[in-house]
């Protein structure tokens, strides 16, 4: 400071120093720019709805033959998955049909199923078999790399079945999303909403009837419902 403090005023205007006040000057702004993208990408990620929080509008009872639909083509993907002995769970508003009436809630419009691999399982291997074997089965089967799901749609009513792959990704004993983009890009969003304890999922695992079918269900009743749906869980009763 007493260095500078001595030095002539017009001495501050040597190239040097000019090349010093352009380089800050550019920094700043990269700075500033780079800060509000990452707000901007925080923001986006946490509103980000996955499944949960999605703004949809529900019909509000689902026509009995789709729902049969339905029914049908979760039996054949649940024979698919015990035939090979992968671990799977009911989940999201699947998981809440089970709970509550042992069935597809009237409204839903998919089955959703968690299937529980390893870390060190060859995912895309699994992934391309169930697309195989389930267009086998007749059903329409598109695997979404986005957001790392298989979607399986029956041949007549076009209704919907989606599976899920989670893994322990990184052996701390939490269950992340580990195929698809989705859960890479928002991060954020998929650490608040997504991930659970490995425990939930720890085979062997308590079962629930569901279209009229044995399946198996997470751990500790509600306690995967209350991560997934954090604001409005305890509103959503479940039958006695």
């Amino acid at each position: 400071f007493l260095f500078f403090h001595h030095v002539p005023f017009s001495n501050y205007r040597s190239k040097s120093y000019q090349y010093w006040r352009l380089f800050t000057d550019k920094y700043w702004k990269i700075l500033l720019i780079l800060s509000l993208i990452w707000c901007y990408y925080a923001w986006v990620s946490v509103r980000w709805a996955g499944w949960y929080g999605t703004e949809m509008k529900p019909r509000c009872r689902v026509p009995e033959p789709e729902l049969e639909d339905m029914r049908l083509i979760g039996r054949q993907t649940k024979d698919i998955l015990d035939r090979h002995n992968l671990t799977h769970v009911l989940g999201f508003g699947s998981l809440w049909g089970a709970l509550r009436i042992g069935d597809i809630l009237p409204w839903d419009m998919d089955i959703d199923i968690l299937v529980i691999l390893d870390r060190n399982t060859d995912i895309y291997g699994v992934i391309d078999m169930l697309v195989k074997e389930m267009k086998e089965k007749g059903m329409d089967v598109h695997y979404r790399d986005w957001v790392g799901i298989i979607q399986g749609y029956s041949p007549v009513y076009k209704s919907q079945l989606d599976l899920s792959f989670w893994c322990d990704y990184y052996g701390t004993g939490t269950m992340h999303r580990c195929s698809g983009k989705e859960a890479w890009v928002f991060s954020i969003q998929h650490r608040m909403k997504m991930i659970f304890p490995a425990r939930l999922v720890k085979t062997p695992l308590p079962t629930l009837n569901f279209i009229n079918q044995t399946w198996t269900v997470p751990r500790e009743g509600l306690e995967l419902q209350k991560l997934h749906y954090p604001s409005d869980w305890w509103q959503r009763r479940v039958r006695a």
